[in-house]
Parts: C-alpha cells; sequence; structure tokens
C-alpha cells in the first residue's frame, strides 16, 4: 500500500518556505507538521533543531492573516456590489463618505470638490502613499504629502 503524500515528505530536509508551500498547496498538513515537532521533543526543540519551522509557521501565520483580511473585504463589498448591481452609481453609494470628504476639505483646505473629484484625490493621494509604503511603484506623476 502506498504511503500518502504527507507521509513522504520531511520537514527536516526543507527550507521554511519549501514546508509553508507543501502546506498551503496540499501536498503536506498542519497536523503532520505538529507530528514531527513532537516526535522531536515538542516546540522548543524542534524549533532549535530546525530553525525553518519558525520561518514556516511565521509564513503561515502570515498567509492566515491575509486570508481573514480578504474575508472583511468581501464582507464590506458585498452591500456595496448589490447595490451597485442594483443599478446606483458609484458616488450614489459612497454620497454619504464623500459628502463629509468634501466637507472636511471645504472646512480645512477652502476647497470645493465635486465628489468625482474627492475620489480622484483620494487615489491619488492616499492610495499612491499606500502603495509606496508596501513597496510598489506608481507609474506617472503623482504628488502625495511625501513629496509635496
Amino acid at each position: 500500500m502506498n504511503k500518502p503524500k504527507s507521509q513522504r515528505i520531511t520537514p527536516a530536509a526543507m527550507s521554511g518556505e519549501q514546508i509553508a508551500d507543501a502546506i498551503l498547496y496540499g501536498t503536506y498538513t498542519k497536523t503532520a507538521l505538529w507530528s514531527f515537532i513532537s516526535r522531536n521533543g515538542g516546540a522548543d526543540a524542534a524549533h532549535a533543531k530546525y530553525p525553518q519551522l519558525a520561518v514556516a509557521l511565521h509564513i503561515l501565520k502570515q498567509e492566515r492573516r491575509k486570508a481573514k483580511s480578504a474575508r472583511a473585504v468581501k464582507a464590506i463589498l458585498k452591500p456595496l456590489s448589490r447595490q451597485y448591481a442594483d443599478g446606483q452609481s458609484l458616488t450614489e453609494i459612497l454620497a454619504p463618505v464623500l459628502q463629509g470628504y468634501r466637507r472636511l476639505y471645504r472646512e480645512k483646505l477652502n476647497l470645493d470638490m465635486t465628489p468625482e473629484q474627492v475620489i480622484m484625490f483620494l487615489v491619488a493621494t492616499d492610495g499612491v502613499e499606500n502603495l509606496e509604503q508596501h513597496g510598489y511603484s506608481v507609474a506617472g506623476d503623482f504628488l502625495t504629502a511625501t513629496t509635496a
């Protein structure tokens, strides 16, 4: 009888990234990883002997956080997407938020902007800064608070 794939893989001979990839792609299981850790004297002893286990567990924790964030974004977008599908425009759906920003810009900066201008301003400033913070370059000339 053939052994399951998870038993043919040994974390001792793999890097942390390889272990995490094997778990994420289903060729190895997290249960099998914890069994390997238990067989090697528990978490402290196994991490001391195989530092790649800590790397793998850290990567898996990051992936779990990303998945949680993605679910949160989907939960926020779901009702908005339904409104959009019902024929409402983007500015109609976001009207309460855009009105708040219009009031903020009018009172603080003495700028009277249309809802469309508010969207463009937010994307061109906050969006560009956020992308740059995460290491993505933006094509084009966009002035931001850090460059202005």
